[in-house]
């Protein structure tokens, strides 16, 4: 049985509250439709906050994460992450954690290497409303950013 989007979305969401709580760090989601956020992350004290996107990819996808094109645009805002969500078939699910500027600069790498090879025929690629970023893609400092939660700034149990 297929999934909705908005479920997969909302799973993802909740798995990384999850995995913020056992480490000690509160989570709520945002109301929805949240442009920027899905989720608000504080420590214990509130001595710090943080705010995170949320990116799932679904179970059996094998095309990687799609991204809206906006996520190019930088924010400069050290307080502003993503974690992509990636729900396996069988195992826990992996998380891959940025600095939302980190990302915004991979995927747009990733995208420009894309757009300026020619297609098989030979013609020029024409441009589209979504970035792909996949594991294809990873290098080996993405492969350092799997499930290693202590990328946020957070004092982590």
């Amino acid at each position: 049985m297929k999934t909705s989007n908005n479920i997969t979305g909302v799973t993802g969401e909740y798995y990384v509250c999850a995995e913020l709580g056992y480490r000690g760090v509160l989570a709520i989601p945002t109301p929805k439709n949240n442009p920027l956020f899905d989720l608000l992350a504080t420590d214990l004290e509130a001595n710090k906050m943080i705010a995170i996107q949320v990116k799932t990819m679904s179970k059996g996808n094998k095309q990687g994460w799609r991204l809206n094109k906006g996520i190019t645009i930088r924010k400069n805002n050290p307080n502003l992450f993503v974690v992509l969500v990636n729900l396996l078939e069988k195992e826990n699910c992996d998380y891959y954690i940025y600095p939302y500027d980190s990302l915004s600069e991979r995927v747009e790498e990733i995208y420009k290497k894309y757009i300026n090879t020619p297609k098989k025929d030979g013609s020029a690629r024409k441009d589209v409303d979504f970035r792909w970023f996949n594991h294809n893609d990873f290098s080996e400092e993405d492969q350092k950013k799997k499930n290693n939660w202590e990328l946020l700034p957070f004092k982590l149990k």
